[in-house]
């Protein structure tokens, strides 16, 4: 940007690499390269006010009403020839300027309306052709019948005008009898052969993909059309992935827009030699209206039943991860019997999963998120040492595909001993579920000393296609040189395929150099291992990443389909992968496809993501995909093939449809340790973070006030009310406090507007709830509960939270101190139980708490007064200043005193329903006496 000084800019123009501005009652010259000051400023005779610049001169008109040339080799330092006053009126002024592109004819418009034409002689060219500009013997008045003659070159078609009877048919236009269909268009040649291809002498040559048998193209049905214009094969863009719908919920509600139950399911056609990802596997981005992201409809991507995971989280990496151990039906049934015990781990991970699980079961295909659990992992030690977390900017060192395969298994590792804490029978049962057991034998050469060990893989990992072979595929990227040099050398093998990478992957044997105790140094150890049975439920497959992953490369060396199941056959003798055709592989244990997880990129070098595919548990015929909070239905030759450069192989999953005795064993756990939280955490509330239990003597349990029992404000609940919250005909009202852990990211431009890239980090502060039953302790809380946060906050936001520095930090806080797993659990317990739970503002207090709950168990005053014509939200204070004439939150918030404003607001709700005026009078008086007082309370500072 460039400042040409205090006065306004009237006229600029461009030549070269120089920009001419008229300003500051000067001319400047600017260097585009350099703009931050003029390279030369010119004094005309006048004020100048236009300018044009021609291929020579530049035309300068002047405030005084004369026209002058400036030579633009001089970058106007030097006057020209050219110099005109025309004739302008008493009180008109140049308006215009402009010169014929001969520069021997120039134009000038004055404010009179008034066009002078100024020449150097009585015919002067306009043009710089050597033709002449105005063809003899042409007329140019002559009708269409008569018309010009065209034929000749030097007419242009310009002068063909159009037909006065305009009621006859043109002659462009054409009849729908004369147009036929000429059948499906050709296919493009396959992207990943277009990738590979090398050139030698004009001709190309690349591996084969095998996408296809010889000679012939893959038909799609009858359908190919909208797959043809729809480009790579789905949806176009994100508004036809939306089916046209905003993706604001405020936008809608101005719109009309009908409900997402209305919305057919969009579904995935095959995307076979596509040169593009589809938009359904693109990354997924969530956009952020002023109403934040509650207003966002995630209801637009998902018409299932299975909830997705959002992607503006840290570490959001893992929700393709999260989403496979979901659907692996016996580790969430572990998981969920886990987490319902009496687990004191604030950072235990299988709690975390537990947890998790049981909020995408019960969403009902509404959105949600994990961060909860991400945020244990971020704190765990050996998350961070293993490289699992992404940094501040949300970067990692990696593709994601290694990560989610180091995720998986640490989670399956931390599950293992975790669980074992259910007291079950078979304390291993997680390594049952995932994995199988392997045995490594080390040799050395030299002395023949033999060690043997047995350990647990709970994936195992595949070589590339071309690691230990010489592969023909490599060698034809070199071109037909390379072709005759390969054939020469016998490199005429075919790549390693996928049932011989497993079978090597399950029994290898490696070289390496290490230290022999027998010899007492250094040798060259042979390193034999082997599977030792086959695995009882699912088998990881996990697959390198291609060369240059990390960085962007834009290239699959895999080129395959996956096998939908396959036979295992595992003996001291002979381990390998047997295809389900094969005689051999009658009698041995069959695994079939579960999920994939593959890594997806959007461009060639920009970053990937991953994606999943599941077996429908519905329907085992079909898949779904899971691409953060997208989940579609999607046909099973979508999930297998990889073909395309933009998606690669991560883990895949294969299981066992015979795994009768390992459900039996998991049936036994979950019904000793059922999923069923205690009310007991509402009865007899602890923490593991107090210092000292509260007393266990007959008074102390009789004694409902007694403040040894009392967490903070909170009055445990009695056993008559427990069992009423048992029954599902408790009622209570809620309020949360939060804080700001991570401000929002933003993009700002150069023309001040911003946009948010990823909004504020809230997390849980304070959690309070108060009895709505009607009885002698209505109203009294029976849940305050301050949440211990050890990481760095970055605004404790008190004027609306009311947490002052050191409430929440273990050793300082004047409040008894509770772990956020220990309040998500009774948050949990009254949603399992059906309690109806009242509040304002529920959708963001739930959102921020990580818990999806039934529309029909809430009850929120902020859409209960809500006005069908007022988008206009009312606040709680005014609402309740409404009703009972007193204020609230005149200092600080207190979440207990605004759970009992909302009762109280609630209430009044229920008599104005009830009473003959009526809800809609009172919604009018309350706008109307908003709008008088500019909504502003009496005692409300302006």
């Amino acid at each position: 940007a460039a400042t040409v000084g205090a006065g306004p800019v009237l006229d600029l123009a461009v030549h070269a690499q120089r920009v001419y501005v008229c300003a500051a009652q000067a001319v400047r010259v600017y260097d585009v390269r350099k703009l931050a000051q003029p390279a030369r400023v010119v004094t005309c005779e006048g004020q100048p006010t236009r300018l044009w610049a021609g291929a020579a001169d530049l035309w300068v008109a002047c405030e005084e009403g004369f026209v002058e040339t400036r030579t633009l080799a001089s970058e106007g330092a030097d006057a020209g020839a050219a110099f005109v006053e025309p004739a302008l009126g008493e009180y008109a002024f140049i308006s215009a300027l402009a010169a014929a592109p001969s520069e021997r004819v120039a134009l000038v418009a004055d404010t009179e309306g008034v066009l002078h034409v100024w020449a150097d002689s009585e015919e002067p060219r306009l043009s710089t052709g050597r033709g002449p500009e105005i063809l003899d013997g042409l007329d140019l008045d002559s009708d269409f019948g008569g018309g010009p003659a065209f034929d000749d070159e030097r007419v242009s078609l310009a002068y063909a005008g159009t037909p006065a009877d305009l009621s006859a048919p043109l002659l462009s236009r054409m009849d729908a009898a004369a147009l036929c269909d000429v059948g499906r268009p050709v296919n493009y040649v396959d992207a990943a052969v277009a990738g590979a291809l090398k050139t030698l002498g004009g001709v190309g040559y690349a591996a084969n993909p095998r996408a296809a048998r010889r000679n012939q193209q893959p038909f799609g049905g009858p359908d190919w059309r909208r797959r043809w214009h729809g480009g790579a094969g789905g949806a176009r863009d994100d508004r036809e992935l939306t089916q046209g719908r905003p993706k604001f919920l405020s936008q809608q509600r101005r719109h009309g827009s009908r409900p997402a139950a209305d919305r057919a399911e969009p579904a995935e056609p095959s995307s076979a030699n596509s040169s593009a990802p589809p938009k359904h596997l693109q990354q997924m981005r969530i956009e952020y209206s002023r109403f934040g992201v509650e207003d966002f409809d995630f209801s637009l991507y998902n018409a299932t039943a299975w909830s997705g995971l959002e992607g503006n989280v840290r570490n959001a990496y893992a929700n393709a991860l999260l989403q496979l151990l979901f659907f692996s039906g016996e580790l969430r049934q572990l998981a969920l019997a886990h987490c319902a015990g009496a687990c004191a781990d604030a950072l235990c991970l299988s709690c975390q999963l537990g947890l998790l699980f049981r909020m995408l079961a019960t969403a009902q295909g509404a959105s949600c998120h994990a961060s909860q659990l991400l945020q244990v992992l971020a704190q765990r030690p050996e998350a961070a040492a293993l490289g699992l977390l992404e940094d501040a900017h949300g970067h990692v060192v990696g593709a994601y595909a290694v990560l989610a395969q180091r995720l998986l298994r640490f989670v399956l590792e931390q599950a293992t001993v975790e669980c074992r804490r259910l007291q079950q029978p078979d304390a291993r049962l997680v390594e049952r579920v995932f994995g199988a057991a392997q045995q490594t034998t080390t040799l050395c050469p030299a002395c023949r000393a033999t060690s043997a060990r047995e350990s647990h893989v709970f994936a195992v990992d595949l070589d590339a296609p071309g690691s230990g072979s010489s592969g023909l595929a490599a060698a034809l990227a070199g071109g037909s040189a390379s072709v005759r040099r390969a054939e020469s050398r016998g490199l005429s093998r075919q790549r390693a395929g996928f049932l011989d990478l497993v079978s090597r992957a399950l029994a290898r044997t490696d070289t390496q150099r290490a230290w022999c105790a027998q010899c007492k140094k250094f040798q060259l150890l042979t390193t034999d291992k082997r599977i030792m049975r086959a695995p009882e439920a699912y088998l990881a497959l996990n697959f390198p990443p291609a060369a240059g992953e990390g960085e962007g490369s834009g290239s699959n060396p895999w080129q395959m389909t996956l096998p939908l199941s396959f036979a295992l056959r595992v003996s001291a003798a002979d381990t390998r992968a047997l295809p389900d055709d094969d005689d051999a592989a009658h009698g041995e244990p069959r695994l079939e496809l579960a999920a994939v997880v593959s890594s997806v990129r959007d461009t060639r070098r920009g970053p990937d993501h991953l994606v999943v595919h599941v077996r429908d548990p519905d329907d085992a015929t079909r898949w779904l995909l899971l691409n953060d909070f997208l989940v579609q239905r999607v046909p099973v030759a979508s999930v297998a093939a990889f073909h395309d450069w933009w998606r690669l192989p991560a883990i895949a999953v294969y299981a066992r449809p015979d795994r009768h005795a390992l459900q039996a064993a998991v049936a036994v756990v979950t019904r000793s340790h059922p999923y069923r939280i205690s009310t007991r955490i509402l009865t007899a509330p602890r923490s593991a973070l107090d210092t000292q239990p509260p007393p266990v003597t007959s008074a102390a349990r009789n004694a409902s006030s007694n403040s040894a029992r009392m967490r903070n404000a909170a009055v445990p609940l009695s056993k008559a009310e427990a069992e009423s919250l048992e029954r599902g005909t408790f009622r209570c009202a809620l309020d949360a406090e939060f804080v700001v852990l991570e401000d929002a990211i933003m993009e700002v431009f150069s023309d001040g507007t911003r946009h948010m890239l990823r909004p504020p980090v809230h997390v849980l502060a304070r959690l309070s709830a108060v009895r709505a039953n009607p009885g002698d302790l209505h109203g009294v809380p029976f849940i305050d509960d301050y949440v211990a946060i050890s990481r760095p906050v970055f605004d404790l936001a008190t004027q609306y939270s009311g947490i002052h520095a050191g409430d929440l930090t273990v050793g300082l806080s004047p409040y008894r101190l509770s772990t956020m797993k220990e309040v998500y659990k009774k948050l949990r317990l009254l949603v399992d139980c059906n309690c109806v739970i009242i509040g304002h503002g529920l959708k963001h207090d739930f959102r921020v708490c990580n818990i999806v709950v039934p529309p029909a168990l809430q009850r929120d005053t902020m859409l209960l007064f809500q006005s069908p014509s007022h988008i206009r939200p009312i606040s709680l204070r005014f609402l309740y200043w409404y009703f009972s004439r007193k204020s609230i939150q005149t200092r600080e918030h207190s979440s207990v005193e605004d759970a009992q404003a909302t009762l109280k607001v609630f209430e009044s709700y229920a008599l104005c329903v009830a009473a003959d005026r009526g809800l809609e009078s009172v919604l009018d008086d309350i706008y109307s006496v908003g709008a008088s007082m500019s909504w502003k309370l009496p005692d409300q500072k302006f």
